[in-house]
Order: C-alpha cells, then structure tokens, then sequence
C-alpha cells in the first residue's frame, strides 16, 4: 500500500488557493472518492 501527497493550486479568479491531493493505491476493486468541505465561492 502507497500513499503520495501532493501540493497544487486551484484557479479561482485571480487568487490561487492550496489544494492537498492524497492518493492511496492498493489492491482492490477501482473507487474514486472526493471528500472536503465545497465552498460555492470556488464554484464561480
């Protein structure tokens, strides 16, 4: 099991905020899951 982290930013206008991306491979059927708070104002 692996797990790789990765620092990026998002484009939301004119500012560019943090986003943390994690990764997890392992053994397994294939899943793709999104967890976090969405904020309506990176909706725009």
């Amino acid at each position: 099991m692996s797990l790789s982290i990765v620092n990026s930013r998002s484009g939301a206008g004119i500012s560019a905020p943090l986003v943390t991306i994690e990764s997890h491979l392992g053994n397994g059927l294939p899943a793709f899951n999104i967890v976090g708070n969405i904020n309506p104002y990176f909706l725009l």
